[in-house]
């Protein structure tokens, strides 16, 4: 028998895809939801691996890295983490534990059977695994994709010299030809037509010239313009004979891939289909039938957000929102609700699962497309947004297409008058940058960004087909953070991307987030608390706060380990994470405690549906170091704005002293009034 891999994790999802996985890799793989399931295996079959997720049925994931290594101390271990954690935890589990692999959600799949091939010295699935194969397809598609646009591209520059020859003074015109030709010479070259990029650039050259230089033979000049044009005609004639895309080709490059992806659940009057929002945003609506038909969807695709039609059975639909906010990478997932109505009890319980908007039936004209548009711009993590800002349209779809492949979510905006506008309704990671397009430079447009206190920090790629190093320089000097030179290979500009995206997210959350439940710190808590106080102070609306500290916590540590008191900390951390609406506020405030504020919702609402979330976390067993099962509960102290406070140490001197009231009072409560 070859390596056999035990999968130990209740998730299905995960251990659905990793199945998948590891048996098409020539792995015989195996799944235990419970840890008293693991160790049996373990003691009957002896496997090569062990990957284990956060969580089983009855056991946390690093209580069940513990277990094993009391009674098994040569199996090898990997773990799957949910969230980045600690540096000493990480050793600890090195080093004391000898887990051989620690990865973090989401997994690339690619990437993670590489390294369990890695582990298990598998040589064949190794050599499989090179990414040669995939960047041969990029290639292709992309390729094949410019084949098809070629000609109206041609035809479009000979138009415009065509003009500028008649009218050979006008030097706008002579703009345009040239611009185009600059155009074809950056995205001909990126997608392999090599001979059409080099004759394109000889005729932006002659282009250049009659613009910038006074030519005494004018005539001649667009003379040999015209025969340039005929040379760039020739060679993309000779090159298209052997990258005519086939039809199979076609079909798979009108895909989806770039666009939003929104989840309708449960009504008649749902249908497929894709469109684009009042914002420009393409979307594409995905109908499901059932709660299952849902579930299949959502592990399939990645979703941007989510609307259930609740009217058929509010349970089931109140426990779809829950599981859906319970998989690996939902757990900020913006969801909605269609109802008729919601009773008063209703309310709380859509609000604990998560629920941002109720829309009322019937619908009214445009609300269901206005009521996604408020779930995508309140989405938080999730895919990567990539705002492409390029004069070139067909150039800015392949690359949009290419970006999409990848899983991220792409706007292209052709006119770069309208830049500071997308910004604001897409809210891009990263923005991909032409210099050369009509009205305004790339270099001004990156110095608007530059100049608002809100763009600072994103990521600004320069993307052009200009390289010379004065070009260069100025895109450093107009705050960009990098360069690309067209043509650019599609496996540099995808790794450049990648690269930029992540160092900005590792950056945002060393600044913003606590490591360990992957909250917001203190001081970035504090800064979205003074916008949702200035919000609601201009608009006229209410917020609640809650100020958290988990019951008699010292003791914990003291008699179960710290390992197990930061196991008790994460969990409540991805509680409150997943529980709620998407834009409301949670924070770790220091120790033990935690915050939370609900934008717009008075205490009524907001107290059921915490007390929910007490009640989850008083039904979670947790082990200590040394396996020990034990429970833990919290305290809560609320308090409303404005009628408690105005300010946000007015709010927090309320919610503590509320707290303290119920800590008084035996704890393990949330107290309101007082």
């Amino acid at each position: 028998m070859g390596n056999t891999i035990l999968l130990a994790d209740a998730d299905q999802q995960l251990v659905t895809m990793l199945k998948s996985l590891l048996t098409g890799r020539g792995y015989v793989a195996s799944h235990a939801a419970s840890g008293r399931e693991v160790l049996e295996h373990i003691g009957k079959e002896s496997p090569s691996l062990v990957i284990i997720g956060e969580q089983l049925t009855d056991i946390d994931g690093i209580g069940m890295i513990v277990k094993i290594r009391k009674s098994y101390s040569d199996v090898k271990l990997a773990f799957i983490a949910n969230e980045w954690r600690e540096a000493d935890l990480y050793q600890q589990l090195t080093k004391d534990y000898r887990v051989e692999l620690i990865v973090h959600r989401p997994l690339k799949p690619s990437l993670f059977a590489a390294q369990i091939d890695s582990q298990l010295k598998n040589q064949a699935a190794i050599k499989l695994s090179s990414g040669s194969e995939q960047e041969e397809k990029t290639f292709l598609t992309l390729r094949s994709r410019f084949a098809e646009v070629l000609p109206t591209r041609i035809a479009l520059i000979s138009d415009a010299i065509e003009l500028a020859t008649i009218d050979n003074t006008n030097k706008d015109l002579t703009a345009e030809a040239r611009r185009l030709a600059h155009n074809l010479k950056g995205t001909a070259s990126s997608c392999g037509f090599n001979l059409v990029g080099e004759a394109a650039s000889h005729l932006e050259r002659a282009l250049v010239q009659i613009q910038t230089n006074g030519i005494d033979d004018l005539a001649g000049a667009w003379g040999e313009v015209t025969l340039l044009f005929e040379a760039v005609a020739q060679q993309a004639h000779s090159e298209l004979k052997h990258n005519k895309p086939t039809q199979n080709q076609l079909e798979q490059l009108a895909d989806d891939s770039a666009m939003a992806k929104v989840l309708l659940v449960g009504s008649e009057f749902f249908i497929d289909g894709k469109e684009a929002l009042p914002n420009g945003l393409p979307i594409k609506v995905i109908a499901a039938s059932s709660t299952a038909d849902a579930l299949e969807k959502a592990s399939a695709i990645t979703l941007d957000a989510v609307i259930i039609d609740m009217d058929n059975s509010p349970k089931d639909s109140i426990a779809l929102a829950r599981e859906l906010r319970g998989m690996n990478g939902y757990e900020s997932l913006p969801l909605a609700f269609i109802a008729k109505g919601a009773a008063p009890e209703d309310r709380i319980e859509t609000t604990h699962a998560g629920a941002s908007i109720f829309l009322d039936k019937p619908l009214q004209a445009n609300a269901l497309k206005e009521g996604i548009e408020y779930l995508l711009g309140v989405r938080q993590g999730g895919r990567s947004r990539v705002l492409i800002v390029d004069d070139d349209e067909d150039f800015s779809n392949i690359i949009a297409h290419a970006l999409g492949k990848e899983g991220m979510l792409v706007k292209v905006l052709n006119n770069p008058e309208g830049c500071l506008q997308a910004m604001e309704n897409f809210l891009p990671d990263l923005v991909l940058l032409d210099v050369l397009m009509p009205g305004i430079s790339g270099y001004d447009v990156c110095r608007r960004l530059r100049g608002s206190s809100r763009w600072q920090d994103v990521p600004i790629l320069f993307l052009t087909a200009q390289t010379e190093l004065d070009a260069r320089l100025a895109a450093f000097d107009a705050g960009g953070d990098d360069y690309l030179p067209k043509p650019v290979a599609p496996v540099e500009l995808l790794t450049r991307v990648k690269v930029r995206l992540e160092r900005a997210r590792l950056l945002r959350e060393r600044a913003d987030r606590d490591i360990l439940s992957g909250l917001f710190l203190r001081r970035a808590f504090m800064e979205q608390l003074n916008a949702l106080i200035s919000e609601s102070d201009r608009y006229k609306l209410v917020f609640t706060l809650a100020l958290l500290d988990v019951d008699h916590f010292k003791k914990v540590n003291d008699t179960y380990g710290h390992l197990a008191g930061d196991r008790v900390l994460a969990h409540l951390g991805q509680l409150l994470k997943r529980r709620f609406r998407v834009e409301d506020l949670r924070g770790r405030w220091g120790g033990e405690e935690f915050i939370v504020a609900f934008r717009h919702e008075g205490k009524e609402t907001t107290i059921g549906a915490l007390a929910r979330v007490l009640e989850e976390l008083r039904t979670t067993e947790f082990n200590g170091d040394h396996g020990e099962v034990f429970h833990v509960s919290f305290t809560a102290g609320m308090s409303s704005y404005p009628e408690d406070g105005r300010t946000i140490e007015e709010l927090v001197h309320v919610s503590d002293q509320r707290l303290y009231l119920g800590k008084e009072s035996g704890r393990n409560r949330i107290v309101g009034t007082g």
